[in-house]
């Protein structure tokens, strides 16, 4: 049985052409109301995910299209495999550990955060295995704070229940990744369409130099720069909330191809499968209607298309969770 990427390096004949429409399968109607952080597991040979708003987290096998999930207690923005079977989680309430084998969670940090007004969005582990989180505006009372205040910075957990804020604050954290060599760091904000690019201290964690890597030009207002990945040349591929597209910027921040997707709102690519050259896709329909749900099913799936370079495997969380 082939797999997802043989099928379509089959489709597609070789290499696509920059700025070309590639085919785009439709892995999974997984009606995600905010699919987000795809993840490949290697060990396993399953693509990791979530859905921050129908909170769980899911693993799905490209080769039966079987999807399984864990329910979360509260919202659950990213997660970060860890070197024996389980994951730490960041919930809006804190940061906890899951045994996949029973589903057990167990906690381990408070959010550095007011968990009434804000939930992590978008986050990872470095090349060191250290957990970094950024966080979204969400307020249990809509309206509650204007400004400045609607920000918060990216953040690195140090153990001990210790954050570290390392990042100007921004409205709404996304786009987090490294270089091949560990030594950039990406972070987005997708309300001001900008990404960043930033010197990093692999022994300190702490990046420095602070440069605006690309800004991102969109048709909708409430779009953006949303989710991230790098391939193994150092491009950084990123997904283009409410524009229904992913750009590929090389390691300048110049754009070196556009993609078009089949949904509007594509959250997250994550390059997997038994070779990393599968571009997995994930995407999010809670800004649609009940109708419009129902017009356009295939918003809210998982998505597959062949990458032109390999990926990088995950960084693993390498702290102290016993």
């Amino acid at each position: 049985m082939k797999s997802v990427s043989q099928l379509i390096r089959s489709a597609l004949g070789g290499e696509a052409p920059a700025d070309k429409p590639v085919p785009v399968e439709l892995l999974l109607r997984a009606g995600a109301l905010n699919g987000e952080r795809p993840g490949w597991d290697a060990r396993s040979q399953r693509l990791f995910w979530v859905d921050i708003r129908e909170p769980a987290l899911h693993m799905f096998d490209p080769a039966t299209r079987n999807d399984v999930s864990w329910e979360m207690p509260a919202w659950i923005g990213c997660y970060a495999l860890d070197g024996d079977g389980g994951a730490m989680v960041a919930l809006a309430t804190g940061l906890y550990h899951i045994r996949l084998d029973t589903g057990t969670l167990t906690p381990f940090a408070h959010s550095p955060f007011d968990a009434r007004r804000f939930v992590f969005n978008d986050g990872r582990c470095d090349p060191r295995g250290r957990f970094f989180g950024g966080t979204m505006y969400l307020p249990l009372k809509p309206g509650d704070m204007s400004g400045d205040a609607k920000k918060t910075p990216l953040w690195r957990y140090d153990g001990g229940g210790r954050w570290t804020a390392v990042t100007d604050p921004v409205a709404m954290s996304n786009g987090l990744a490294w270089s091949p060599d560990g030594r950039t760091m990406y972070h987005a904000d997708t309300e001001p369409k900008t990404i960043w690019a930033y010197d990093y201290d692999l022994d300190t964690g702490t990046p420095t130099n602070k440069r605006v890597f690309a800004q991102v030009e969109v048709k909708d207002a409430s779009g953006g720069p949303d989710g991230a990945t790098v391939d193994s040349e150092g491009f950084y591929w990123s997904c283009i909330y409410a524009n229904g597209e992913m750009l590929r910027f090389d390691p300048e921040g110049r754009i070196e191809r556009r993609v078009p997707l089949p949904v509007k709102y594509p959250t997250m690519p994550a390059l997997g499968g038994p070779d990393l050259k599968t571009l997995f896709v994930t995407s999010a329909n809670h800004a649609l209607s009940p109708e419009e749900r129902a017009l356009h099913p295939d918003e809210g799936g998982l998505f597959a298309l062949e990458a032109p370079v390999p990926g990088v495997l995950p960084n693993l969380f390498s702290g102290d969770y016993r």
